[in-house]
């Protein structure tokens, strides 16, 4: 169950001392890393291999092949039935979630490491008794704004092989930085790492512009079920197994699709219930910054699930027509 403490209990000059002092380290992240996931363990990796010490990049359920032209050259591990990271580690690292539900393919390799496991995390919400080495920054636009501390620490310079990753991992929490959780800090983050060497138009092109046709299919299916709820504050859009067999797509070719009617004035907040063609249905909920801004997060603990407070998620293992109009009634009372 996910615990009502889950902050911080040691400073990241703890963790880098933790680094310092290991040899082996294994990282790994959530299941279906996104990109934030995949740049924070990436990037501290890669300041590992810099420092002369071992560093084992693990990744459970599918890395996403958008992101394989900046995962190449490490060699990413892939968590599966019998393969999972080495006993002979002195340190693990667990970058951008804290939640036992999202590491379930680890848990008894986990175990058996439980003193040994350090968190870098910015999500509100975790399993505090995961370990009790944690560095959780709610107020971080990224799990990466976190890790590049982490490497200035270390003192290990920010080539582009560093840059990249980090680079990916904050702009794609952002929304490539139109999403409220931009701060200051994230905008100085990313000037400092262009200078080292990333082409942040050329990333951009190789992570956003690279859909299949399936997508932009779905995509219309999607907002041809637009409904608008909550006295016009809310926008659900709902997607069924049929529509993901005639578009030809795939559950991660949802993305994005949540912040789309938020284009509309009066739209607060807007939810993409997805039915995919096998699993849960999966809820996606995104909404506006400002004074009387939606905690969504609040709105997914109702349903199992958590994240942010704009943008958040869960998953439900419930009929679609049983949980599209319990998402209605719980929009129309925020």
């Amino acid at each position: 169950m996910t615990t009502m403490n889950y902050d911080s209990t040691v400073e990241l000059t703890e963790v880098a001392a933790a680094i310092r002092g290991a040899q082996r380290i294994a990282i790994t992240t959530h299941v279906k890393p996104d990109g934030d996931a995949v740049g924070s363990t990436l990037a501290l990796a890669r300041a590992i291999e810099h420092l002369g010490k071992s560093a084992q990049v693990w990744y459970a359920g599918p890395d996403g092949e958008v992101f394989y032209s900046v995962i190449d050259p490490t060699p990413v591990q892939i968590v599966a039935e019998n393969r999972r990271p080495p006993d002979d580690v002195d340190l693990v690292i667990i970058t951008d979630t804290g939640a036992r539900s999202q590491l379930k393919d680890l848990a008894d390799w986990l175990s058996r490491h439980a003193g040994k496991i350090a968190i870098i995390d910015h999500h509100i919400q975790g399993d505090a008794d995961l370990s009790d080495c944690r560095v959780v920054e709610p107020k971080a636009a990224a799990a990466a704004e976190i890790v590049a501390d982490l490497i200035e620490l270390l003192g290990v310079p920010f080539d582009r092989s560093i840059a990249e990753p980090l680079y990916l991992g904050i702009a794609t929490d952002t929304g490539w930085f139109r999403f409220s959780n931009t701060t200051s800090k994230t905008l100085r983050l990313a000037a400092k790492l262009v200078d080292a060497g990333v082409d942040h138009a050329d990333l951009f092109r190789r992570i956003e512009q690279t859909d299949p046709p399936g997508r932009l299919r779905l995509l219309a299916r999607a907002l041809t079920s637009l409904e608008i709820v909550a006295g016009g504050r809310a926008a659900i859009l709902t997607l069924r197994r049929s529509d993901y067999e005639a578009s030809d797509a795939t559950p991660d070719d949802t993305h994005g699709f949540s912040d789309l009617p938020l284009a509309v004035e009066s739209i607060e907040v807007a939810c993409v219930i997805a039915e995919p063609r096998s699993g849960p249905v999966k809820l996606s909920l995104r909404s506006k910054p400002g004074p009387n801004a939606v905690d969504v997060n609040q709105v997914a603990r109702l349903f199992g699930g958590g994240g942010h407070a704009r943008a958040s998620g869960a998953k439900i293992d419930r009929p679609i027509d049983e949980v599209r109009p319990e998402v209605i009634e719980a929009l129309s009372r925020v």
